[in-house]
């Protein structure tokens, strides 16, 4: 038999119009009317002090259980020399974080970046997330950048983001956030 005849059926082709039949009110209302009961806990991390910057204007909005922190340091990580450590992260108001107790319990991991100076710190993070099965996502902020910066900020967090998106605007970062359940 050939696997066509078991998944095709000639009398009802799935058609464009298919999946709009399966959200139809009556289907509807079996649906559970209630937000998640269980709130995400997100940790957000600006690699370089312009993401920092485009992060702090959105960190007193009403999060569900996120922290912002940001790399505390411009000098170059090296990944095989860093623990979590010893990466240098900070609140934003300033007080230290330390890796380890940061992502411990969170569900998903964002790093914003406007450059691609903090590769080692990416890899830190990512490192660490993918030890204890957190997603990591990467939001590359290209604004009004050249095209080769973008290209330079979205090759330094392709190997270390299972979703890596580029932002024209800082606007995308409070819509990918709330799309995370941040």
């Amino acid at each position: 038999m050939d696997l066509r005849e078991l998944f095709f059926d000639p009398n009802h082709p799935t058609l464009l119009g298919s999946c709009a039949r399966a959200a139809t009110a009556e289907e509807a209302r079996f649906r559970v009317q209630y937000p998640n009961s269980r709130t995400r806990a997100s940790r957000i991390f600006a690699l370089d002090p312009a993401a920092a910057e485009a992060m702090y204007k959105i960190t007193e909005a009403p999060w569900n259980g996120a922290h912002f922190l940001t790399l505390a340091t411009q000098e170059a990580i090296d990944p095989e020399k860093t623990n979590a450590s010893d990466l240098p992260l900070s609140h934003p108001d300033g007080s230290p974080a330390r890796l380890d107790d940061e992502i411990d319990g969170a569900d998903v991991v964002v790093l914003l970046a406007t450059d691609g100076n903090a590769e080692g710190a990416a890899e830190v993070i990512a490192r660490e997330c993918f030890h204890r099965n957190i997603m990591c996502a990467g939001l590359a902020l290209g604004g009004s950048a050249p095209q080769a910066k973008v290209d330079r900020v979205v090759n330094s967090m392709r190997r270390f983001a299972r979703v890596l998106v580029v932002a024209n605007d800082d606007d995308y970062i409070p819509a990918m956030l709330t799309a995370l359940r941040a």
